[in-house]
């Protein structure tokens, strides 16, 4: 049985990478017997707005990943609650990062860019210690998820191959 954590995703508007990452890394922590509870919001999201046509266009093609979910999801903007639920906080952007730890001091220590994780953790070590690590470190711009926001759809393709890539990089690189 593998390390359990809540993990929250977040990005801006929470109707593109965060809920398209919260449901990859929900399915591969199932498939990799992981006890993840994930959720998502977003940092200037409006309350429940829906995800885009292209974002569910864009998961389509992961036919790995269950993303029938995707079309029921509604936005949800960040909160204190969010912040007390979650043990790792996720973010698509550094700057997303630099909000949170603003908004949230607490937070601190439990919050880093996903891009920033996968390239700067330790293989093997749990999750925990691996945002632990990465979380002391100053947030670094150059591994940003791109927000496809406003784009086409190949841009919202990109993010969610990006995304893909990303999650199963933290699913099956964290000891559980």
């Amino acid at each position: 049985m593998g390390e359990s954590a809540h993990l929250l995703v977040v990005c801006t508007g929470n109707v593109a990478r965060s809920p398209m990452l919260a449901v990859m890394l929900d399915t591969l922590a199932e498939d990799r017997g992981r006890e993840w509870a994930v959720r998502s919001a977003g940092t200037l999201a409006g309350e429940g707005d829906r995800v885009s046509p292209r974002t569910l266009a864009a998961m389509a093609p992961l036919v790995e990943v269950d993303a029938s979910f995707l079309a029921l999801h509604r936005s949800h903007r960040l909160g204190a609650s969010d912040v007390a639920w979650a043990d790792a906080i996720l973010t698509a952007e550094a700057d997303h990062v630099r909000h949170i730890r603003l908004a949230f001091p607490q937070a601190t220590l439990k919050t880093v860019s996903v891009g920033q994780l996968i390239a700067g953790a330790p293989e093997g070590e749990p999750l925990s210690t691996q945002v632990g690590l990465v979380a002391a470190r100053e947030p670094d711009d150059h591994h940003d998820v791109t927000d496809p926001a406003g784009g086409d759809q190949s841009v919202y393709d990109d993010a969610a191959a990006q995304l893909w890539v990303i999650a199963r990089q933290l699913a099956f690189g964290a000891a559980g």
